[in-house]
């Protein structure tokens, strides 16, 4: 079996793949430890791991000893990158993309990943990734009301999220949510303006938790980055 991680900023999300089914074994922490058990049995025979930061060395030692390859900004893939720094786009950026490609192919895709960032990314109908935004997610909004203002509370995420807050608390939620849930709809809407039309593709940690875009969204998809990542193999393996 082959084994494919997406290493998020606050946690890890790993998959075996067998043939062409993708099981997820293990979302957590990402230590070197708990990776191991996650992983104890199973005999793993290569695979592809992105990041959106530096890993600690003994874990990375340990992912090549598994036979597993990074996916860099040179790594060939399905999708033909067109930003302009290739270098800088975050490999989970490009992996969704390319998830979210395989499931539309032939279609303009808006792929919306709702985690500690909010990304929105756009693949072309003739397989271009063209590029996307970067907004601060959910949490980090609440956390920065906070931090740097002198009085305002940290507020939790979940709870009442009505239209108007009636007080700090839900003030402060629903300007944030609900913010949040319009910017979204806007890049929709836009995109949808520009192109005729897209599949929405919506992934990350807050993709089902709050509900963000409605009806606007075609597919919820959890794991569009190791399925990406399955996709890149393929692509690479077939041209040997």
């Amino acid at each position: 079996m082959t084994l494919l991680a997406d290493f998020g900023n606050t946690r890890v999300k790993v998959a075996v793949r067998n043939g062409e089914s993708l099981t997820e074994i293990y979302c957590g922490p990402a230590g070197l430890r708990e990776l191991q058990d996650a992983v104890k049995g199973i005999a793993v025979d290569g695979g592809m791991w992105c990041t959106v930061h530096e890993l600690d060395k003994d874990l990375e030692n340990w992912l090549f000893s598994l036979g597993m390859s990074p996916l860099k900004w040179d790594t060939p893939t399905p999708v033909r990158n067109a930003y302009s720094t290739p270098r800088t786009l975050g490999m989970d950026r490009l992996a969704a993309a390319v998830g979210a490609w395989s499931l539309g192919k032939g279609q303009n895709i808006l792929v919306i990943d709702a985690g500690t960032a909010i990304t929105v990314d756009l693949v072309t109908a003739d397989g271009v990734y063209q590029g996307g935004n970067i907004a601060p997610g959910i949490e980090m909004r609440l956390r920065a009301l906070h931090d740097y203002t002198g009085s305002l509370p940290l507020v939790q995420a979940q709870g009442n999220i009505p239209w108007l807050g009636a007080d700090t608390d839900t003030a402060i939620r629903s300007g944030v949510v609900n913010g949040v849930k319009k910017e979204l709809k806007g890049y929709i809407q836009e995109a949808n303006q520009r192109y005729g039309s897209v599949l929405v593709f919506l992934t990350g940690g807050d993709a089902e938790s709050f509900d963000l875009i409605d009806k606007n969204a075609n597919f919820v998809a959890h794991n569009l980055v190791i399925r990406g990542l399955s996709c890149i193999m393929d692509y690479n393996e077939n041209k040997i």
